[in-house]
């Protein structure tokens, strides 16, 4: 009989998800004392002042008015021709870079990201990440045997830290011949930080310099929180990406899960660009492989939203309305707690959009623990704690500051 009839390279410890976990133990906590006591800082979706998942009425109302046939027919492997070219002009906006592009369609940005980890590195080689970062892309190098090695995210200043990046590239490549460097900006998750276009200058010239003959070195851009750092303007920093060494190339994990409010229905594309052509050619071929080797394609419903709603200007109008007002609605919130964390003393680490603010502290889980005594229930880290202002209403994003500063002086005095 077999030792184990679970493959040696499929094995894993059963583990919890901790946020569903915290959002498991919030919901009991609802149930039980009613909502308005409870702050529930949990999830990374829009939620409106009463409680309910925000749902764009643009997009929903698109999806049950399409034909029925449409949303039950295959799409395209790589997904559909007016899909993707709308997806790309939907992502860089006004600064689409001087190379060649192309985009295959993922299940959301995840698919983005697995097929960037998949189709660049062999086993053993490095992905490397700030230390403030969505845990998946360590289950993905697990998954895939890559090493994961992250480095300080902000230097004492809380600018990007530069110098640990570049000591951190420099040990991936001395030990291997390849390497992904994960950027998640603008508006990290979980921080909210945004990599300036001066920086960007900067790491860009340190990956310049050491992708020297025979090392080969893609950025991973994940832009999941992009349409919710701004207007626009904050999609510039793309155009850098232009005629950048061939042996560097570029990919952009784009989802219409936060933009769209469409977590559920796992659309999005990776987006490739390179300095040469035959290159960007080959990683489209080897990613459409993928796609068909992993889920045959991708969701027709999903891809369909997007194009209904970009070739109907009344659709357009309604899209860029409902996204504007929510996009404000989360500006006032994290307003509200940058304020109140700034009355109170509370630090936390700058915040330039999108759904979370972090709070850097010793022993976190210990005061997200605290904090349930006082009906808060936000998310733990390695380094501190993240508040979802998508989820918390204006007037709670007031009184936290308050509350976490207590929690982080009774756990640590």
């Amino acid at each position: 009989m077999a030792k184990d009839i679970i493959a040696d390279h499929a094995r894993w410890p059963r583990l919890e998800d901790e946020i569903f976990k915290v959002n498991k133990e919030c919901k009991e906590a609802i149930k039980a004392k009613g909502r308005d006591k409870v702050i529930d800082s949990t999830l990374g979706t829009l939620i409106d002042d009463d409680g309910n998942l925000i749902a764009f009425d643009s997009v929903y109302d698109t999806l049950k008015d399409m034909d029925k046939k449409s949303i039950a027919g295959y799409g395209a492997i790589e997904g559909n021709e007016a899909y993707l070219d709308l997806l790309i002009d939907n992502c860089f906006g006004s600064y689409k870079p001087d190379a060649y592009i192309k985009a295959v369609a993922t299940a959301g940005g995840t698919g983005a990201i697995r097929h960037s980890i998949w189709t660049f590195l062999n086993q053993g080689d490095y992905v490397i990440c700030p230390n403030w970062y969505w845990p998946a892309y360590h289950t993905m190098c697990e998954e895939f045997d890559r090493e994961f090695k992250t480095y300080e995210f902000l230097d004492e200043d809380f600018n990007f830290n530069l110098e640990e990046f570049t000591n951190t590239l420099d040990f991936a490549l001395e030990k291997r011949d390849r390497v992904l460097c994960v950027f998640n900006t603008p508006a990290n998750n979980p921080t909210g930080f945004s990599i300036n276009d001066a920086m960007w200058d900067r790491i860009l010239d340190v990956i310049r310099k050491r992708a020297v003959s025979g090392k080969f070195i893609c950025i991973l851009l994940d832009v999941a929180y992009i349409e919710f750092a701004g207007d626009g303007s904050q999609k510039k920093f793309f155009q850098k990406f232009s005629s950048l060494p061939e042996n560097i190339i570029t990919t952009i994990a784009y989802s219409m899960s936060k933009s769209y409010t469409a977590y559920g229905i796992r659309a999005g594309a990776c987006i490739i660009i390179s300095s040469n052509e035959d290159i960007a050619n080959r990683a489209f071929d080897s990613m459409k492989h993928s796609n068909r080797s992993i889920w045959s394609n991708i969701t027709h419903a999903g891809m369909n939203i997007l194009v209904d709603i970009e070739s109907d200007e009344k659709k357009k109008k309604s899209y860029e309305d409902e996204l504007i007002a929510n996009r404000r609605l989360i500006e006032k919130r994290a307003s509200a707690f940058v304020e109140s964390a700034k009355e109170v003393g509370l630090i936390h680490l700058p915040y330039f959009g999108g759904f979370f603010i972090s709070i850097p502290c010793e022993n976190p889980k210990e005061v997200a623990e605290k904090l349930k005594e006082k009906d808060m229930y936000i998310v733990a880290n390695k380094n501190g704690l993240r508040f979802a202002v998508c989820a918390v209403s204006e007037e709670k994003c007031k009184i936290s500051p308050k509350l976490i500063k207590e929690a982080i002086d009774k756990v640590n005095k």
